[in-house]
């Protein structure tokens, strides 16, 4: 009898440890099973604690609210893949360049990204984004204003997300892309500070893809023209940081 009491009260800690582990550990595996469950998620990252000020404008608005941005589900990495053809550096460099970008969005928004690894698909642009049945990759890829229409003339890049309506009735992105001009790279290849330029072109794409729009201050990376801004403003920081307070589907 005694042993078999000591199985059930085994069996009753055991199950008081798995709900304590799905309730209240982080960890995307325990946010999508609270998700599964019914219980709600939690988000996987935490913005950061930027100073104020400077300037901000969103991509998109909820219906209806247009104080409240339409951003990423921040209980879910967003996962991303890249085509290295037309990049300027070998594949392996390519991705380490796109890692750190990547890398400095995800440290102010505390949204998550995960890499997919290389892929041949090619970006579109005059489409929809988001395929029928399911969530595709960010796509990371370079191309030339033959293929994509929307590189023509001065423009370095482009970069943007599509939505989604949730079961809550909130706008939630779920897919998109960063497409590089391949031109505008080789050109800065023999530049001086040519790779930091780069670098911010890549920023200001994924600025566009988290959910952040043009705003008319030269002081921010995300001013329609390059002007000598080499990383994020303070307003950037600030906006990136309300697109990262978006709620889990």
């Amino acid at each position: 009898m005694r042993e078999r009491w000591r199985s059930g009260l085994v069996f009753v800690i055991s199950t008081l440890l798995f709900v304590g582990i799905v309730l209240f550990a982080p960890g995307s595996e325990t946010s999508a099973l609270r998700r599964l469950l019914g219980l709600g998620g939690d988000p996987l990252g935490a913005p950061a604690d930027v100073p104020p000020g400077g300037v901000y404008a969103f991509l998109e608005h909820q219906p209806g609210d247009e104080d409240a941005p339409v951003a990423w589900d921040p209980c879910r990495e967003i996962r991303y893949e890249i085509n290295p053809d037309g990049a300027p550096d070998g594949a392996g460099e390519t991705e380490a360049f796109v890692a750190d970008a990547v890398a400095e969005v995800s440290a102010v928004t505390g949204l998550r990204f995960e890499y997919g690894g290389r892929t041949d698909r090619r970006p579109r642009w005059s489409g929809a984004f988001v395929p029928m049945g399911g969530r595709e990759p960010v796509l990371i890829s370079w191309a030339t204003e033959s293929e994509v229409d929307q590189l023509e003339g001065d423009v370095a890049g482009l970069g943007g997300s599509a939505a989604r309506s949730g079961n809550d009735g909130r706008l939630r992105f779920v897919t998109g892309g960063v497409t590089l001009d391949i031109e505008s790279f080789d050109d800065l290849e023999d530049e001086r500070d040519g790779e930091d330029y780069q670098r911010a072109i890549l920023l200001h794409e994924l600025g566009h893809l988290v959910g952040l729009d043009h705003v008319d201050s030269p002081a921010e990376l995300m001013f329609a023209d390059n002007v000598g801004q080499l990383g994020f403003g303070r307003g950037d920081l600030n906006g990136l940081v309300e697109l990262g307070k978006g709620t889990c589907a």
